[in-house]
């Protein structure tokens, strides 16, 4: 099979999250993990969605690839049918070609390529995985369950990178304000307050804590990029409103504490709307990415980790960097072209990327092989 066969087949599944169903794509690529050697192959539900883990060798594997069998939905303006893929102009149109369908194809064809040439990978994990574009549940799942991440080392997630080495980015958290009142005629407004502008002084104060923090942080990453986002509640002018909410996110950079940042912003905001009673819920906890130590990806990523890039956007590898597992993030494509109508990997990337996975697969064992890690 073709590289460019794998990647035909990958986008003719419709993986749109959350209209679409991982679960078939999860088990073609299942059926061809085992064909290719895996000395272990688990499939799992994790609600609507569903991953994929391959070992490869004996005993429990060091080293991760992952990438992500999802899409988002198809955004308006194809020219072509997004789940069939197009050549055009030396570049593969369809959806999740670049974002990350083409990443699992160069992935699976580089591991039928060190099979044809008798170097079969040795203690590497496979992990495709669903739910990466809304919740990353399946990350998640796999994470906590020691039986299948026990033991790794490091990872190298993929995503529209082009072929770059990325090692660091933001975070992001999120959370809903609430404040109830009794509500009423406008009339009574001086005796009964308003939710919305109870809230409104939470957000001012919010906006200030922001601002405080703009110029704090490592270069290209300083300031919280704290988003007070919506202010919702009331029906009508004469009315007073029964409920506010107010929505704020904030995006932490590499090395920073997600957690104490969103603490903080309650408290802010809790202080700005005494005496009033309000409900704080976290809505999004992604902490930021930073790898430990770059240069010890050269052996596996080659030149590509000779110049680390900077990241724009979100990716799974800041969770398993906070489950201890160092990581950087490569893959073919750009972000550009991620998540856009027409999306598409230019054929020289997919090509690069996939010598990039002949290399690293080549490379000899990365397993635990003692008698502990070596148990299923």
């Amino acid at each position: 099979m073709s590289l460019t066969t794998r990647l035909a087949e990958l986008v003719a599944f419709d993986t749109q999250n959350p209209s679409g169903d991982e679960r078939p794509a999860v088990d073609a690529l299942a059926v061809q993990l085992r064909e290719l050697g895996a000395a272990a192959v688990d499939v799992r539900a994790v609600g609507t969605h569903a991953f994929v883990y391959a070992r490869f060798g004996a005993g429990r594997p060091r080293l991760l690839v992952n990438a992500h069998v999802d899409t988002v939905p198809a955004n308006a303006g194809y020219t072509t049918p997004a789940h069939t893929l197009v050549e055009r102009n030396g570049r593969l149109h369809g959806l999740g070609a670049a974002d990350t369908k083409g990443a699992i194809a160069a992935v699976m064809q580089a591991i039928s390529d060190v099979n044809a040439a008798g170097r079969p990978p040795q203690g590497v994990g496979v992990l495709f995985s669903g739910d990466e574009e809304r919740r990353g549940t399946c990350i998640r799942e796999f994470l906590a369950e020691p039986a299948l991440a026990s033991g790794l080392e490091r990872a190298v997630v993929c995503e529209p990178t082009g072929c770059a080495v990325g090692w660091r980015h933001r975070g992001i958290g999120a959370a809903e304000a609430v404040v109830t009142s009794a509500g009423g005629h406008s009339s009574l407004v001086d005796t009964i307050a308003s939710p919305i502008a109870v809230l409104a002084r939470a957000a001012v104060a919010l906006d200030d804590m922001g601002r405080r923090y703009r110029k704090q942080g490592p270069p290209g990453f300083e300031g919280l990029c704290l988003n007070v986002a919506s202010l919702d509640g009331g029906l009508a002018f004469n009315v007073i409103p029964t409920r506010g909410a107010l929505r704020m996110s904030l995006r932490p950079a590499p090395g920073a504490d997600l957690d104490a940042l969103m603490a903080e912003a309650e408290q802010i905001a809790r202080a700005a709307v005494t005496p009033f009673p309000m409900e704080w819920s976290v809505i999004n906890a992604n902490p930021p990415f930073q790898t430990r130590d770059v240069a010890t990806f050269r052996p596996l990523l080659g030149a590509y980790a000779d110049h680390p890039i900077d990241l724009g956007f979100w990716t799974e590898a800041a969770l398993l960097a906070a489950a201890g597992i160092d990581a950087v993030v490569f893959g073919p494509g750009n972000i550009q072209q991620a998540h856009a109508a027409d999306e598409f990997v230019e054929i020289s990337q997919l090509e690069a990327a996939h010598q990039a996975f002949v290399r690293l697969f080549s490379l000899g064992s990365f397993s635990d092989s003692s008698s502990e890690a070596a148990a299923p």
